[in-house]
């Protein structure tokens, strides 16, 4: 069981496992966004179009203040350090591969300095009207030390100060199976 540190991210986990599913993965279709309002504003839609390019598909007005603008249609991995580039492709096309959820935490530092830690989770869709693979996420700002315990609320976002997204990186990253298995993770 997957202890969310976020009630959003429980919530929006729970929609996904109500959803109608042929086989283990409910269609891209079924998704409803009305069904959950309160959980677009930290919704994220990425498609794996190559190694080198993760769309961002749709992008949460919340999410979005974090990056620092409208980045819908941009490259996610324009966001995270050099370094990280392959690992972080990697671990998306993984879950993709393999069917399976993930759940992470993220570092993300702001062009203020600040550090802000999100709580993400992550599922795949079938999507049998696209060639890529497209994978749901909510993402869900959290205090968070380094022991991994929630030690207050999170700091408010100051989207004047806070506005633009220098890098991210992941703190803990971790699959679930959602019914075929996890792949190894080497992170």
């Amino acid at each position: 069981m997957i202890k969310f540190r976020h009630p959003n991210n429980r919530a929006f986990y729970e929609y996904w496992c109500k959803l109608p599913k042929t086989g283990i993965l409910p269609d891209k279709n079924s998704f409803m966004p009305e069904d959950i309002p309160s959980l677009l504003s930290t919704m994220v839609v990425y498609e794996l179009v190559s190694n080198d390019f993760i769309r961002i598909r749709l992008i949460g007005s919340t999410v979005e203040e974090r990056f620092g603008g409208h980045r819908t249609g941009s490259n996610y991995l324009d966001f995270v350090e050099e370094q990280r580039k392959d690992a972080a492709s990697a671990a998306f096309w993984s879950q993709a591969k393999h069917n399976c959820g993930m759940y992470a935490v993220l570092a993300q530092e702001l062009v203020s300095g600040r550090i802000a830690h999100i709580e993400v989770v992550g599922v795949p869709v079938s999507n049998d009207e696209g060639e890529h693979p497209v994978l749901f996420f909510q993402s869900n700002e959290i205090a968070y030390n380094s022991d991994g315990q929630q030690e207050k609320e999170p700091q408010e976002f100051d989207d004047k100060g806070d506005g633009l997204l220098k890098y991210i990186w992941v703190v803990e990253r971790s699959y679930f199976d959602l019914g075929l298995g996890v792949p190894f993770l080497r992170d």
